[in-house]
């Protein structure tokens, strides 16, 4: 079964999903949110190439770290009124740079119920000119709009696709229970237009707290309750639902918005170790006369001792936090630490939905 993980575009996401092994790539296809790059044109301009520049850079390191291998992009959260040198709509100049590398990424266009009319012509142009066919990303108060059904064929029809070719993605964001969420992951399946035909669909949800501030320094474990939910729910809608999360964090990241001079984040680490996170949580990386980032080094000798280590050879990030605790490197900083995790996390989970009967 391949795996859905919704993930941040970040260079820490970027530098796990390049130091995957070629089998777990093979099985996994993740939904990547590209940043809500600043759009700043000079005053009497229309467009910013430095947007323009990001947004080609994006491209690239998508096809640095994942050529040959499927992926959709969701450009959804980029300002609606940003356009690209010559007019150009981002997704279009996106894919355009995609496609220009000899060796890229199988990339596939997001949409959302909420993608405006520009948008979704960017995409259609793109699945014409590229032959693809888009992913739809529905959230389940999305699905109880009464008519989506005419929306989702809509959306087909203009990007000239068909459900048997394209991918739908049932996205719950945060859930904090399990109970509730069985109930409302199974009504959200049942709502998706055209469930037996789509080419895929995917379950994703995460459960991950929003912030640290509950848990005392220290180690904790902490159950992922979008497991327990897909389980319950994998055979739903009449046909067999892939499995997504948002791997080691939340689904919108307490920092976003925030002001990193602000800010005092905690040195601590996510190690999946099957249907858990086993939480190691720090004190703040500027806390005065704290350990600052040295605090990683205790974290790696934890994990190393703890018996749910799976093992230098198990990933790049296993092999990283092996390499910390001999002190062969160094501690590393809050990214080489979000790239161990989410490194980690895509193993574990590619190799129990390998063993699952």
């Amino acid at each position: 079964m391949t795996y859905r993980p919704i993930l941040r575009f970040k260079r820490g996401e970027q530098t796990a999903l390049t130091n995957l092994s070629d089998a777990h790539k093979a099985v996994t296809k993740p939904l990547l949110n590209i940043s809500s790059h600043a759009f700043n044109p000079p005053p009497g301009g229309d467009t910013d190439g430095a947007f323009d520049q990001r947004i080609a850079q994006d491209a690239d390191r998508l096809n640095s770290a994942w050529a040959g291998h499927s992926a959709a992009v969701d450009l959804g959260d980029i300002d609606p009124d940003a356009r690209c040198a010559g007019g150009v709509h981002p997704v279009r100049h996106f894919f355009d740079q995609i496609a220009a590398a000899d060796d890229r990424a199988n990339a596939s266009p997001v949409l959302r119920l909420a993608s405006d009319d520009a948008y979704v012509a960017a995409v259609a142009s793109v699945c014409a000119d590229y032959g693809l066919s888009p992913v739809f990303r529905m959230t389940p108060d999305d699905l109880a709009e009464p008519d989506i059904g005419d929306v989702v064929r809509e959306m087909l029809d203009e990007c000239g696709a068909q459900p048997a070719g394209a991918d739908f993605v049932v996205d719950m964001g945060y859930i904090a229970t399990k109970g509730r969420s069985v109930i409302t992951a199974r009504g959200a399946l049942a709502a998706v237009p055209f469930a037996a035909d789509w080419a895929a669909l995917a379950l994703v949800a995460g459960s991950f707290p929003e912030n640290l501030s509950g848990f005392a320094v220290g180690t904790h474990i902490v159950e992922r309750h979008e497991w327990a939910v897909w389980l319950a729910n994998r055979n739903a809608a009449g046909r067999v639902v892939s499995y997504g999360d948002y791997a080691t964090i939340h689904p919108i990241p307490v920092e976003e918005g925030l002001d990193p001079r602000t800010m005092n984040p905690t040195a601590s680490v996510r190690y999946t170790f099957e249907d858990t996170w086993i939480l190691l949580r720090g004190q703040g990386t500027r806390t005065r006369g704290g350990q600052g980032f040295a605090q990683f080094l205790g974290h790696a000798d934890t994990i190393v001792a703890m018996p749910q280590y799976r093992g230098e050879p198990f990933s790049f990030g296993d092999g990283k936090i092996m390499r910390i605790h001999r002190r062969a490197e160094g501690q590393g900083n809050l990214e080489t630490w979000v790239t161990i995790g989410v490194n980690h996390h895509i193993a574990e989970i590619a190799g129990q939905l390998a063993i699952l009967p």
